[in-house]
């Protein structure tokens, strides 16, 4: 009973409650102010500014981000230096999910950024961030 109890303490100790937004038109602002800072290169300057958003521990949000910032020169070494962000997509779907998609662009190719917030109880919280070099995606196929 007391490892069960010393669990729960650990879990809700470590559960983060992502600060929330007002509307979708404030959900769509805050993806504009990451991506200006991932598109000029500044990923890990990006990143810090969704983590009070995301819903997950603190932990973990740091960790996502450290694997982040280890990746982007390797990347950047096969597809060059981040020239920009674009704006490529939003979609509603119900009352409850709102997704927006950028390309971060590079000299050489273009990564998929994907942000999902969620709405429950009329505040927005971003679910997940998501970006790959799958833009392919982005047509359908």
């Amino acid at each position: 009973m007391k490892l069960i109890l010393a669990v729960m303490v650990l879990l809700f100790a470590t559960a983060v409650h992502g600060a929330t937004l007002d509307s979708e038109e404030a959900a769509s602002k805050l993806v504009e102010q990451i991506m200006a800072k991932v598109g000029a290169g500044d990923l890990e300057g990006g990143l810090l500014l969704a983590k009070p958003y995301l819903v997950m521990p603190e932990s973990e949000a740091n960790v996502l981000i450290e694997q982040a910032k280890v990746q982007m020169p390797l990347l950047q070494a096969r597809i060059g230096k981040p020239i920009g962000a674009e704006f490529v997509a939003e979609r509603s779907l119900g009352k409850s999910l709102y997704n927006v998609v950028y390309l971060q662009k590079f000299e050489k190719h273009a990564m998929r950024w994907r942000f999902l917030f969620y709405n429950a109880s009329g505040k927005w919280t971003l679910d997940a961030i998501n970006f790959d070099d799958k833009i392919q995606l982005l047509f359908g196929e």
